[in-house]
């Protein structure tokens, strides 16, 4: 699968594509996410990045690289505020979470590999290597 598969995939499925914005800014994400001490965006999340600024579908979301409005009183946060907030937990050294559905975070680390996290501890309960199969898991799950 590729991004473009995915993103159809999900949007059939009822998710709400928010349109890329700037991707001349991606360069600068990664460089905020090395300067608050966080790992560096895998390929995959800057390819994401490069078609959509994040996806919602109902609880489920893949952060973006800027807040997302929902028409709720809560906006989704952008990626690199949710993992300012979560920085210094030893579960998440090496990591950046990257979406969250009712049950569970869901992160990535550099080299692209995702992991499904306990919702509260945050301890590792599944770890993948098909990172658009960790993305799909996160947004449809419970939903099929």
């Amino acid at each position: 699968m590729n991004t473009t598969e995915f993103l159809s995939l999900m949007k059939s499925r009822g998710a709400k594509i928010n349109p890329a914005k700037d991707i001349n800014s991606l360069a600068l994400l990664n460089t905020k996410f090395q300067q608050a001490r966080v790992s560096m965006l895998p390929k995959f999340l800057l390819d994401l990045y490069k078609e959509t600024s994040g996806i919602t579908m109902s609880s489920a979301y893949i952060f973006g690289p800027e807040e997302i409005e929902r028409g709720t009183k809560f906006p989704v946060p952008s990626i690199l505020d949710i993992n300012k907030e979560l920085v210094g937990n030893k579960n998440l050294f090496g990591k950046i979470v990257f979406g969250r559905n009712d049950l569970f975070w869901f992160a990535t680390d550099a080299l692209g590999t995702c992991y499904m996290l306990d919702n509260l501890t945050l301890n590792v309960l599944r770890k993948y290597d098909d990172c658009y199969r960790a993305m799909t898991d996160c947004l449809i799950i419970g939903k099929i």
